[in-house]
C-alpha cells in the first residue's frame, strides 16, 4: 500500500503540471505560424546563420576550417532549391508567412531562384572540399571579376557557370540570390 500511496502523491503533483504545460502548447501552437511558416523560418534562419559563418571565413574575422565552411554551404544547399520552393506551395494566404502571394503566379521565377541559390551553396561545397587548409587565390575574387549582370553584360547562369567561378564569387552570387528573392517575395511588414 505504501507504494500505491507515494506514486498516488506523484500523480497528484505531477497532473497539474502536465496539464499546465499541455495548454502552455496549444496555447502557443494556436499563436504559431502553420507548418510551413515555421519550417521556413527555421531553414531561413539556419541559412542566414551559414551564411554569416562562410562570410566570417571570406573575411577573416573567423579562421577558416574547411569542415565548418562545408557544414554551412551544405546547410544552405540542403534548404533550397525543391525543398524549399516546396515548403511555399499556397504560401501567399498562410497566417504568419510573409511570403507574397505573387510566389504562386511567378512559380517558375520563384523556383529557379531556389534551384540556383542550391547550384552556389554546391559549388561552395566543392570549394571546400578542394580547399583543405586555406581558402587560397583561386577561391577569391580577383580585381576586375565581374558580380554579373549589367545592361550590356553577359547574365550568370548558376547551372552553367557556378563551377567555373571563384568560390568568393559564387558567394557573392548566392547572397544576390538571396536578396533577390526577398525584394521580389517577402512582404516587408511595417
Amino acid at each position: 500500500m505504501g507504494m500505491n500511496a507515494s506514486a498516488t502523491k506523484r500523480a497528484v503533483l505531477v497532473l497539474p503540471i502536465a496539464v499546465f504545460a499541455t495548454a502552455i502548447s496549444v496555447a502557443t501552437a494556436q499563436t504559431a505560424a502553420p507548418g510551413n511558416v515555421v519550417q521556413r523560418q527555421d531553414g531561413m534562419k539556419a541559412m542566414a546563420n551559414a551564411a554569416k559563418s562562410i562570410n566570417a571565413m571570406f573575411k577573416d574575422t573567423s579562421p577558416y576550417n574547411a569542415i565548418v565552411f562545408k557544414a554551412a554551404a551544405e546547410t544552405i544547399r540542403v534548404h533550397s532549391g525543391v525543398t524549399l520552393s516546396a515548403l511555399f506551395d499556397s504560401s501567399g494566404t498562410t497566417a504568419g508567412s510573409k511570403a507574397s502571394p505573387s510566389i504562386e503566379t511567378e512559380r517558375q521565377q520563384f523556383d529557379k531562384l531556389a534551384k540556383d541559390l542550391g547550384i552556389y551553396a554546391s559549388a561552395l561545397s566543392v570549394a571546400a572540399d578542394r580547399n583543405p587548409d586555406t581558402l587560397g587565390p583561386g577561391t577569391r575574387m580577383q580585381a576586375g571579376d565581374a558580380m554579373g549582370g549589367g545592361p550590356l553584360a553577359r547574365k550568370v547562369d548558376a547551372a552553367r557557370d557556378a563551377a567555373s567561378m571563384p568560390a568568393e564569387h559564387a558567394f557573392h552570387m548566392m547572397l544576390q540570390t538571396c536578396t533577390s528573392c526577398h525584394a521580389k517575395y517577402r512582404i516587408e511588414t511595417k
